[in-house]
């Protein structure tokens, strides 16, 4: 659309000195919580477009209510996709131009434009309007810390949220059509979050290409021209996502890039001297002035483009920072407090920002007043140890969480049986007992979600893993955990030649209860199909007096055992347990006598 306006400005451009800008918005509709995009172009052409002391191009917006409103513009590309072969291959459709990203907050009439800052000079374009209507059913605006329960998150709206899912760090040789497959089985199982990495070898916009010699051919530290393909591929897994109802946390910075020893990158890092860059050892990242202007442009860049995202649950400025090279801990610490600071100054929709370690022991990063949850990984074994550290994977999440700071959510972002590899994984948990204990775990450790699988790709896809997230999507679908006030424990369940092992959140309107024979674990092996447990009993207490309707899940992906049936409670509920032989969940929700009395 824009092209022939381009060939006329840019032949006119030649003749007239200083900056111009050209900004236009394409036909659009957009509702409230709805992306509203903008397109155009700026001259003269910046040799690096995303160098901002050469080019700081942004969309200025103005809301109904008159508050003023700045999105950092970037450098868009246009690809176009096909599966060759179990491929992906991406081919560029146009040349580059800028656009800028945003997403309104109101309904009424905005006003915006694009303003740009160049060495010659700065230009705005003309102030232009558009309608925004009242937001859809399906919007809710972005996540936050709940004011009302800090352990946990909820929409601007009100609406709440539990975190259901896995790891999806990167695709395999499908590329984006890798997550086409996996995010629509997960959908179908209910699940709403999925963890991104943005490492060289997929959505990451720096590294270097080594000729056949192993010369260095290119490096796009600083310039990302050569990886807006990347790029592009985020943007389609970003918004598959969004589709589907699915939150996605972005870890911006892998670990093995700056580590000598654990997964190490060092080697072809662009920020390596070798490589043309400006650092002599990995541990510099975080004290050298141009290396953290780099990462700082990368933030705009960013920020600019996926920043305007509703389901962008939160940026992860790192995976396991501390695996990487270490220079004094204050170093690493005030690095997180100036890039934290950094994307609060570029982001209008202020994002939750978070960043992990590879150890679940309490960090001095955990307490930074920039990092908005604390963010645990945790596996039970690796190489180094002959009996994993921790078994039973149904109450290790919340021995861990329970060491986080007060105020803070938290969130078992990876947990597993096994560090080493997936064969390793399979081997130790063939029955994926850990992996199935570890999503009720997190939910009654008190995090904001499930404990998050890894090896999405080589474990859960090839053995099916799916049907797992299925009962504790179910279990946590709708309930307001930010507002329900929960308490742990008060439970007890017992059979007679068993060891059951009962865990509860006791709330306000709903109380929900994770019963487990102790007997099926994945250490020490233990059959798929244990005996039957039958004739059990359920003791809760300190539910309020009143009616409460009961709902017994099969926690291994059968549904719902029996329809919904009443009990009444006035302190202690008993309850006869269904006959199960792994595990089992009950919801109990208050059956209140005027429904709109809550």
């Amino acid at each position: 659309m824009l092209l022939p306006v381009v060939a006329l400005l840019c032949a006119a451009s030649c003749e007239i000195p200083g900056v111009h800008v050209l900004a236009v918005a394409p036909a659009q509709e957009p509702r409230v919580y709805e992306r509203f995009e903008t397109v155009g172009f700026v001259w003269p052409d910046r040799e690096n477009p995303f160098d901002p002391d050469q080019i700081r191009v942004a969309g200025e917006f103005e809301a109904p209510d008159g508050r003023r409103i700045e999105m950092p513009g970037f450098v868009y590309r246009p690809f176009s996709r096909s599966l060759v072969g179990g491929i992906e291959r991406l081919e560029a459709t146009q040349r580059p131009y800028w656009m800028v990203r945003f997403t309104p907050d109101s309904p009424g009439v905005w006003r915006w434009r694009w303003t740009a800052v160049l060495p010659e000079g700065a230009a705005a374009s003309p102030w232009q309007e558009v309608s925004v209507a009242p937001t859809s059913p399906d919007r809710h605006g972005w996540l936050r810390v709940a004011p009302e329960d800090p352990r946990y998150l909820r929409f601007d709206d009100g609406t709440p949220y539990f975190a259901v899912g896995e790891n999806l760090a990167w695709y395999d040789a499908r590329g984006t059509f890798a997550y086409d497959d996996w995010l629509e089985k997960l959908a179908a199982q209910g699940v709403n979050f999925i963890r991104l990495w943005m490492p060289s070898w997929a959505f990451g916009l720096e590294w270097i290409e080594r000729d056949a010699g192993g010369a260095v051919r290119s490096s796009s530290l600083g310039n990302y021209r050569d990886r807006l393909d990347r790029a592009w591929q985020l943007d389609h897994v970003l918004d598959a996502a969004a589709s589907r109802g699915i939150q996605v946390v972005l870890c911006l910075q892998n670990h093995g890039a700056f580590s000598l020893t654990h997964n190490s990158e060092w080697s072809d890092n662009p920020y390596h001297a070798a490589n043309g860059g400006p650092l002599a050892t990995p541990s510099g990242f975080f004290s050298d002035p141009t290396a953290r202007a780099l990462f700082r442009r990368r933030l705009r860049y960013i920020v600019a483009r996926h920043g305007h995202a509703t389901n962008l649950l939160s940026f992860e400025l790192w995976n396991e920072v501390d695996l990487a090279e270490q220079p004094a801990a204050s170093a690493v610490a005030d690095w997180h407090s100036e890039m934290a600071s950094e994307i609060r100054s570029l982001d209008p929709h202020d994002h939750l920002i978070s960043t992990s370690t590879a150890y679940a022991i309490p960090q001095p990063l955990w307490m930074i007043p920039e990092l908005d949850f604390t963010n645990l990984h945790f596996y039970a074994w690796n190489d180094l140890f002959a009996y994993p550290l921790a078994p039973d994977f149904s109450t290790t999440p919340g021995v861990l969480l329970a060491r986080r700071p007060p105020g803070k959510p938290a969130l078992m972002a990876e947990i597993g049986v096994h560090s080493s590899g997936p064969a390793e994984t399979l081997a130790a948990d063939p029955e994926a007992i850990g992996f199935h204990d570890a999503l009720f775990g997190g939910l009654f450790g008190e995090a904001f979600g499930t404990g998050m699988a890894w090896w999405w790709d080589n474990v859960v896809d090839p053995q099916d893993h799916y049907f797992h997230f299925g009962p504790v999507a179910d279990l946590t679908r709708g309930v307001r955990f930010h507002s329900e006030g929960f308490e742990t424990g008060g439970v007890t369940a017992a059979a007679a030649g068993f060891d059951l092992r009962a865990q509860a959140l006791r709330g306000r309107t709903t109380v929900l209860v994770w019963i487990k024979n102790a007997a099926h674990q994945w250490w020490p092996a233990a059959s798929a199909h244990p005996e039957t447990v039958a004739g059990a009993r359920l003791e809760i207490e300190g539910v309020d007096a009143g009616d409460w309707s009961v709902r017994w899940i099969d926690a291994y992906g059968a549904g719902e055992i029996g329809a919904a049936t009443p009990v009444h409670g006035n302190g202690r509920i008993t309850l006869a347990i269904p006959p199960f032989s792994r595990d089992i969940a009950l919801r109990l929700e208050r059956v209140e006598a005027d429904p709109t009395a809550h």
